[in-house]
C-alpha cells in the first residue's frame, strides 16, 4: 500500500512539474518596445482561424498556427495591411500556453508585431493593455527630436 501511494505521488510530481515546463513564459517589461518592432497597433480581435485545420481524428497541438484577425483602431508603428479601420490577419499559435495570442473575441488588445515571410506574426509576450500602448508612443514621441527617424517628419 506504502508502494502504490509512493508511486502515485511520484507521477503527481511529474505531471504537475511537465506541465509547468510546458507553460508560456515572458521577460518583464515596463513599456512596449515600440521602435523593436515591425508594427503596433490596438485592435479587436474579430475572429480565430485555424491554419490548415488537422483531418477529423487527427491530433491538435498547442503549436499549431492559428490566424488571428483584428480590426485595426491606432496604430503606432505602421506595415502593410495597418491602417486604422482595416482588418489584420496575425499568426500566431492555438495556445496561451505556448504564447499563442489571447483569443477573447470583441476585446482591445495592444499588439507590438514582427514581419515573416510576407505576413504579421506575434504571441502572448508581445501584447499590451491599449493605455501602456498609447503611454509608450507618447513617451516616444517627447524623446524623438523632429526630423530623425520614426518622428514622422519628412525631410
Amino acid at each position: 500500500m506504502r508502494r502504490t501511494i509512493a508511486v502515485a505521488a511520484v507521477l503527481v510530481v511529474a505531471l504537475v512539474g511537465a506541465e509547468g515546463a510546458q507553460a508560456c513564459s515572458c521577460a518583464p517589461s515596463d513599456v512596449p518596445r515600440l521602435r523593436d518592432v515591425d508594427g503596433a497597433f490596438v485592435g479587436r480581435l474579430l475572429a480565430v482561424r485555424v491554419v490548415d485545420p488537422p483531418a477529423e481524428g487527427e491530433p491538435t497541438s498547442s503549436a499549431d498556427p492559428v490566424d488571428y484577425v483584428y480590426r485595426v483602431g491606432d496604430v503606432f508603428n505602421g506595415g502593410p495591411g495597418l491602417r486604422r479601420g482595416h482588418k489584420v490577419k496575425v499568426r500566431s499559435v492555438r495556445d496561451s500556453a505556448t504564447c499563442g495570442l489571447p483569443n477573447q473575441r470583441r476585446r482591445l488588445y495592444g499588439l507590438l508585431l514582427t514581419r515573416r515571410s510576407g505576413r504579421w506574426t506575434s504571441n502572448l509576450c508581445n501584447v499590451v493593455s491599449p493605455a501602456d500602448m498609447r503611454r509608450a508612443a507618447a513617451s516616444r514621441s517627447r524623446r524623438t527630436p523632429a526630423g530623425s527617424p520614426g518622428s514622422g517628419a519628412c525631410g
